[in-house]
């Protein structure tokens, strides 16, 4: 009697292009009674209304066009934006640096295992052990692909926008003062300021990063704050790296925030966004056989609710001096539903009056002062961890009439 045929292996080359970017088409580990993983169908990868900017040309350049103004005429701001860097990136702790070049590594790929430190001390060994069986096909998918991940596309690149700015970066404009922060310790012998002449503004790793996380805390809204937070975090290494100044990385989360506003106001996107998120939620209730708001309150927070908020606040300006007057805060259009799993009950109109509660100051470099609204402003951090009430027909965020 004949052997049985086995199975041909796969080339290593091939797994592991799969691993990085087609990890939902890896087989996925089976647990009796747990949650059965079922990848998107092909039409699920089509027909995405959002693949093309909502903002004019189809591209995110009117959300930072104001870098122009400032490049142009505030010379003090472009000064503060360069010693700022030089300060980040010089004082920086070892630490920091480290998870400065973890960040820097998985714009291909290996995103959300990054990111799981904003799930928490309990969910995060759980999510890092369900991505490595691949468990969660929808959610990375969409998010977790690298450059394929369809939920970011060309819509969400910054490449078109480099090219109109043509603004060098910190390391190039001042060599003699910025550390080389390449890990000894990396295998692929990455050089992290081998960077091929591209331009610095707005920063492409940061869009990304604030890309997948303000998802993510759409879908997830009891993380939302610490989902933020760490996606700020990662755009804060790029300075800690000395390949961005602090205004790169404010303007790649303003185009970020607009991006995925454009992706979740797609009502495909929405519902194949909805459907991850809700495979994330019960793979992740059934490892910890709870409802995922138990385990939220009850575990350690990658930041408090408070310290997120204060974070994307300290990360919207980085302490750079404001240089237009005070102004109304307009909520742009799009970014009010960004809260819509998070205050269910509120309306339209009372989400975006959340976000002008929450906002920070006017003034500051790169807020839009418009009648399209300003990107920069809006703490979404703050935002989700606010206190709302509306008893009485009166809207209160944290205490304080709307």
């Amino acid at each position: 009697m004949s052997a049985a045929p086995t199975a041909p292996t796969l080339p290593r080359q091939v797994t592991d292009l799969q691993q990085q970017y087609l990890p939902a088409t890896l087989p996925a580990v089976q647990h009796p009674g747990a949650p059965v993983p079922q990848p998107f169908a092909p039409d699920d990868y089509l027909g995405y209304i959002s693949d093309v900017s909502s903002h004019p040309g189809g591209i995110y350049y009117s959300v930072v066009n104001g870098f122009t103004d400032l490049r142009d005429n505030h010379p003090d701001t472009i000064a503060a934006n360069l010693d700022t860097v030089v300060e980040i990136n010089n004082t920086a702790s070892p630490g920091r640096i480290a998870s400065a070049q973890a960040d820097a590594r998985v714009d291909d790929g290996d995103m959300l295992d990054n990111f799981a430190d904003a799930f928490g001390s309990v969910l995060a060994p759980h999510l890092r052990q369900a991505i490595a069986e691949n468990r969660l096909p929808k959610t990375r998918a969409l998010l977790d692909s690298g450059y394929l991940s369809r939920a970011q596309g060309p819509a969400a690149s910054t490449l078109v926008e480099k090219e109109i700015f043509d603004n060098p970066r910190p390391f190039e404009v001042a060599p003699e003062r910025i550390v080389h922060h390449n890990d000894a310790g990396d295998s692929t012998g990455t050089d992290y300021y081998e960077l091929g002449g591209s331009a610095s503004f707005p920063s492409g790793h940061t869009n990304q990063a604030v890309l997948v996380t303000t998802l993510l805390a759409t879908v997830v809204p009891e993380l939302a704050p610490q989902l933020l937070a760490r996606g700020s975090d990662a755009g804060e290494s790029r300075v800690v790296m000395g390949v961005h100044y602090p205004l790169d990385v404010i303007g790649g989360r303003m185009t970020g925030v607009a991006a995925a506003a454009d992706r979740w106001n797609d009502p495909k996107m929405r519902d194949a966004l909805t459907r991850a998120g809700n495979e994330l939620r019960a793979e992740l209730e059934w490892r910890t056989g709870e409802p995922l708001a138990d385990t939220v309150t009850a575990q350690t927070a990658y930041r408090s609710d408070a310290d997120a908020a204060q974070t994307y606040a300290d990360q919207g300006t980085y302490g750079l001096s404001a240089v237009y007057g005070d102004a109304p805060m307009i909520v742009p259009q799009a970014a009010p539903d960004l809260l819509i799993n998070r205050f269910p009950d509120l309306t339209y109109a009372q989400r975006a009056a959340v976000l002008r509660a929450t906002a920070l100051p006017a003034g500051s470099p790169l807020d839009d002062q418009g009648p399209d609204g300003s990107w920069q402003r809006l703490n979404l951090a703050a935002a989700s961890a606010a206190q709302v009430s509306t008893g009485a027909g009166v809207l209160t965020v944290n205490g304080v009439a709307a």
